[in-house]
């Protein structure tokens, strides 16, 4: 059935190319360092390399790989230039990875997708207006998990999608990503700031605190955790100090905007909402399908992760409200709930975990923590001893809701990787063997999940 193929025709050092290229197109669409490299040890079985002969090499920007088998040692590396996050990349990488080793096609073949694949990535499922309009529907999800009404969501809704037609003009002609965060922070806070001069119901200042959030990089931020916990703190340091970047220029945006107008210290705004459940979980599934469409996710995917976000929300607000839970360890349960959730469906329906769980976890990121914590730094000359104990306390509130999220999001990855997929390696090593004839080293050259958490 495995029958030799032009890959036995390739040198390593072609090989070591295709393996880049897959490293290359998880690293820049938004997966975590140990997903990439299990993703490329998958290439690199598949081109009949085993990982007992790769040594992976991995920073946010850059990529090394040595492969040598004894004889000859060969080494490359890969630049990674462009982050973003592009779930259909990720997933069609993914895809490829397994699909040729389990079904042992052709370089020609392999290389054909792999190539289809690059093309699609510097392409959307999404027309932009639509993703400017997800944009201003998940900032106006965010207002109305605050709390906010119906009328205040439409005006963050308006001033969430100024600010992202700003940065996507700033994109568009090359300014400087972090000065496009800033202005694009600042436009939709003083559009934000503006509603509230608009006759009728009076309006709180939710549309301020609520409209820039989307700004906020929340995959980087889970990303970042799950890095150090799998021990990649190369790349785990660097997408955390990308991370305080982006929130200081956004932070920096708004505070022109305080500065410029009559804005109050709207940190200490009211963010808890008043009401509960129903509200809370469209306003949840409103913020997940924005965010499936800001992250490429493809669409058959988005109705199970606005379910999985209604979950994770309505359980993190049901112990926080009704059983005084803190809110670090109601974040946790809630992510720990909709992974194990969606562990079980995703494998029934076939879809892949980390798609559906990263948009569904997205809005228990504690952005307005963050914005406050930042706030004060900035302004530290100005505060008091009081105002400096609470900002020192939003900083460390939301540094453990974020371990907490991230925790709970890889539990279901931990069960999978060291029970359920069991049959996965059990089937790669019987697809090995028999392609290979080498049964003395089939078996740890099959686990590949072990490959990718080595010291």
């Amino acid at each position: 059935m495995y029958k030799k193929s032009d890959k036995a025709e390739l040198t390593v050092r072609d090989k070591m190319q295709l393996i880049l290229d897959i490293g290359q197109l998880m690293m820049e669409n938004g997966a975590s360092s140990k997903r990439v490299v299990r993703d490329m040890l998958r290439a690199a079985a598949y081109l009949g390399i085993y990982w007992e002969n790769v040594q992976i090499h991995i920073t946010y920007s850059t990529i090394m790989i040595n492969v040598d088998d004894g004889v000859t040692s060969e080494t490359m590396f890969r630049k990674c230039y462009k982050h973003g996050v592009n779930m259909m990349t990720t997933l069609l990488a993914n895809q490829l990875s397994w699909d040729a080793l389990t079904s042992n096609e052709s370089y020609l073949i392999y290389r054909n997708q792999m190539m289809t694949i690059q093309q699609m990535a510097r392409k959307r499922l999404y027309p932009q207006w639509l993703t400017l309009f997800c944009i201003g529907m998940a900032s106006s999800a965010f207002c109305l998990l605050f709390g906010g009404h119906w009328y205040e969501a439409l005006y963050t809704f308006i001033a969430a999608v100024v600010g992202a037609y700003v940065k996507t003009l700033c994109e568009r002609f090359g300014v400087n990503i972090y000065i496009g965060i800033a202005a694009s922070a600042f436009f939709a806070t003083a559009t934000a700031y503006l509603t509230l001069y608009i006759p009728g119901p009076p309006c709180s200042w939710l549309p301020v605190v609520a409209c820039a959030l989307t700004l906020i990089p929340g995959v980087p931020l889970i990303n970042c955790v799950d890095d150090f916990l799998s021990n990649y703190l190369n790349s785990g340091m660097t997408r955390f100090t990308q991370t305080i970047l982006v929130m200081t220029a956004m932070t920096f945006g708004l505070s022109a905007v305080a500065v410029m107008t009559s804005v109050p210290n709207f940190t200490g705004v009211r963010i808890a909402p008043e009401s509960l459940y129903i509200a809370q979980a469209l306003a949840a599934a409103m913020a997940a399908a924005g965010f499936c469409v800001m992250f490429n996710i493809p669409k058959r995917y988005i109705p199970l992760a606005c379910l999985g976000a209604i979950i994770t929300v309505d359980m993190r607000n049901i112990l926080m409200v009704d059983f005084g839970t803190g809110m670090a360890t109601a974040s946790f349960i809630g992510a720990a709930t909709l992974s194990l959730f969606l562990l079980i469906v995703a494998r029934n329906l076939h879809a892949p975990v980390f798609v559906l769980t990263t948009p569904a976890i997205i809005p228990l990121i504690p952005g307005v923590l963050l914005y406050r914590f930042l706030f004060a730094v900035i302004r530290i000359h100005t505060l008091t001893t009081d105002e400096f104990m609470l900002a020192m306390q939003n900083g460390v509130e939301a540094a453990l809701v974020i371990l907490g999220i991230a925790l709970g999001a890889t539990l279901p990855d931990v069960i999978a990787h060291q029970f359920i997929d069991r049959s996965k390696r059990e089937r790669l090593r019987k697809i090995l063997e028999e392609r290979d004839g080498q049964e003395a080293v089939i078996e740890d050259a099959a686990n590949l999940d072990h490959a990718s958490e080595r010291r």
